[in-house]
């Protein structure tokens, strides 16, 4: 392969193709991740070889939104946050295809969600990235990239705007 592109999720991707090997992530990308797209609910990039031909097949995906969470306690929280929620970027799914794995496709992925949240924040305003790993075999992958769960045995992992790129 010569390179990737990142683009946003359209109708040249070959969703139908994708498997990541757990349905719920695949019926997304199949089913939900355009229509939320075109809604504003979230944004779906997806990770492509460079000079794919239509329909494009899919390397992996991501997910993009904003959302507001109660976060005074998160690691690497600055102190005096107000007592009401605030905003973050939340990394809502992230897959790598099948036959992709284990080639650094993840790793790619999580820098561009983790620039893209980065541009964003520096635009709006909020305090990081979190990602709520879909078990706890996954929450290594994201600690891998610097992402610290919020409390003891949460699911959720946050990543301060100041440990962005």
């Amino acid at each position: 392969m010569s390179g990737y592109d990142l683009e946003l999720l359209s109708g040249d991707h070959d969703r139908q193709a994708f498997s990541c090997g757990r349905d719920s992530l695949d019926r997304y990308l199949k089913e939900t991740a355009r229509g939320h797209l075109t809604k504003g609910v979230s944004v779906t990039r997806v990770l492509l070889e460079r000079d794919a031909v239509v329909p494009k097949r899919i390397l992996g995906y991501f997910t993009l939104t904003t959302t507001l969470a109660e976060a005074k306690d998160w690691p690497g929280v600055a102190k005096g946050l107000p007592q009401m929620p605030v905003p973050v970027v939340l990394l809502g799914r992230l897959a790598t295809a099948a036959e992709f794995q284990g080639r650094g496709i993840a790793r790619l992925l999580i820098a561009a969600a983790r620039e893209i949240a980065a541009a964003s924040l520096q635009g709006t305003g909020g305090i990081g990235l979190a990602v709520d790993a879909a078990e706890e075999e996954v929450v290594a992958l994201y600690e891998k990239y610097g992402f610290r769960r919020v409390a003891g045995n949460s699911l959720r992992l946050f990543l301060p705007t100041a440990s962005l790129p």
